[in-house]
């Protein structure tokens, strides 16, 4: 069982965050959604941790890797006589691995940044009070158990109870 619960300000939301943490909460549990920016409206004690700086760099260097081979596969595979000279020399190499490189990066960061989203939800419905969001509210879901009471969502616009499956088509 989930409690969502719709806030006007970011101080409402602040402030609940603050009760959701001293009633024991885990900040990887809270999930808040906004429409707006959010600098600094975050659970204490949460550490935010992306993967999208690691995967861009693996992405290049995988990309720069394959970019080196088609190009010093290409020449090997179409065996001319150019006089001692390579087919395709180093300077034009050169241009096709860092292009290779750079495209390695952008899809694997972009690709990254959609997972970590978990973007796009074809299959998920619209959460209870997602039409809050739309109004530039900020809406705070966290787990409940089934009689619990709780005061953090005291100061909210709207509140309501949603069992976890209700809100996934699977």
């Amino acid at each position: 069982m989930w409690l969502h619960a719709a806030f006007e300000s970011p101080k409402d939301a602040q402030d609940a965050l603050e009760k959701l943490i001293a009633e024991g909460f885990d900040s990887n549990e809270v999930e808040i959604r906004s429409s707006i920016p959010l600098a600094g409206l975050c659970p204490p004690g949460l550490e935010t941790r992306s993967r999208v700086p690691l995967m861009a760099v693996l992405g290049g260097i995988v990309g720069g890797i394959c970019a080196f081979m088609l190009t010093s596969l290409a020449s090997q595979a179409y065996p001319m006589e150019t006089g001692g000279m390579p087919i395709v020399p180093l300077p034009t190499t050169a241009i096709i691995t860092f292009e290779g490189t750079a495209i390695g990066a952008i899809l694997t960061a972009v690709t990254t940044v959609l997972y970590e989203c978990r973007l796009p939800l074809f299959r998920m419905k619209p959460g209870p009070l997602d039409h809050h969001i739309s109004e530039g509210q900020i809406v705070i879901a966290a787990p409940m158990k089934d009689n619990e009471d709780s005061d953090w969502a005291s100061d909210a616009v709207a509140t309501k109870h949603h069992n976890l499956h209700q809100l996934q088509d699977i």
